[in-house]
């Protein structure tokens, strides 16, 4: 693998197409596309005659198959006649555990996500839930729109990302401020929420209206000053949002407008499933717009 760059994983899905698509559009931002095919045997290739084949396919011949089977998705998104897509990478193994240490050196990995139903339902799959909690690099997960227009086709390009108060949310920012397109409006979003049981707190400060809107508005703008100072770009280069509510459901709201939601990746403490944090688990699993998830 050359260092950089932009991996992503293809598997003849509408979701990779809609993948690969974006990473072609974010070239300038992050470096050339290499596509990565990914197969395995298939069980009863493995099983000895009468119940599987007498002579297995050979790594050759599958690769072959993965890639005519990856090729429709390739010639859809454009990326045969694209210069800046490389050859696609083809590897054997388990996919999830395969693509995060292909990616471990570029830039950024890219995965697309699972249409399922004649009602849509994009969903993360287990492939990119793996991805999300395991990549060693920023991970994108792209839904699959179908012929909806993305909304930078009607002004600037919007990234909106979330700020906590944690160091994760913090690299998130200054992620997106040092990667976003130069004409891009970034937004830095953090929410206030008053405790259920403000009736019976009110002689305490600490859950006071007034309290939690200045925590909230001292809290996004330490954290877009930072991220400005760090990147050396000027301080107004990241709008300030404060907004009352479940940060999941005001995050939920705003993707459905944005080109690009960013998320930090909590560290890993506890249990697997806690691994990204509840507000970052709800939102890959279905998303509205392209995520993407910055490690720690």
């Amino acid at each position: 693998m050359t260092p950089g760059g932009v991996l992503v994983g293809v598997d003849g899905s509408l979701g990779s197409v809609d993948a690969l698509r974006w990473a072609i559009r974010h070239t300038s931002e992050f470096g050339p596309v290499r596509p990565v095919i990914i197969w395995d045997y298939p069980l009863r290739d493995l099983l000895p005659p009468p119940l599987g084949p007498s002579e297995p396919p050979t790594i050759e011949e599958m690769e072959a198959r993965a890639l005519d089977g990856a090729r429709p998705a390739l010639d859809e998104a454009g990326a045969t006649d694209h210069a800046d897509v490389e050859e696609p990478l083809i590897l054997r193994g388990e996919a999830g555990p395969v693509l995060v240490e292909a990616a471990a050196e570029a830039a950024l990995l890219v995965v697309g996500t699972r249409s399922r139903g004649p009602v849509r339902s994009n969903m993360i799959g287990s492939v990119g839930r793996h991805c999300a909690d395991s990549a060693t690099v920023p991970m994108v997960v792209v839904p699959h729109l179908g012929d909806e227009a993305p909304p930078s086709d009607d002004g600037p390009y919007q990234v909106v990302v979330g700020v906590d108060g944690s160091d994760n949310a913090q690299r998130a920012l200054e992620w997106a401020v040092r990667n976003a397109p130069a004409d891009a409006e970034i937004t830095a979003v953090t929410t206030w929420q008053t405790p259920v049981d403000l009736p019976f707190a009110l002689t305490d400060n600490r859950f006071d209206v007034r309290v939690l809107r200045a925590d909230a508005t001292q809290r996004v703008n330490e954290a877009a000053d930072k991220a400005c100072a760090q990147a050396d770009a000027p301080a107004d280069r990241v709008l300030r949002e404060i907004t009352e509510g479940d940060p999941r459901w005001v995050l939920l709201s705003r993707s459905e407008a944005v080109d690009l939601l960013v998320l930090g990746r909590r560290g890993r403490t506890g249990l697997p499933h806690f691994f990204l944090g509840s507000t970052t688990t709800a939102l890959i699993h279905r998303p509205r717009c392209p995520i993407a998830v910055v490690p720690g």
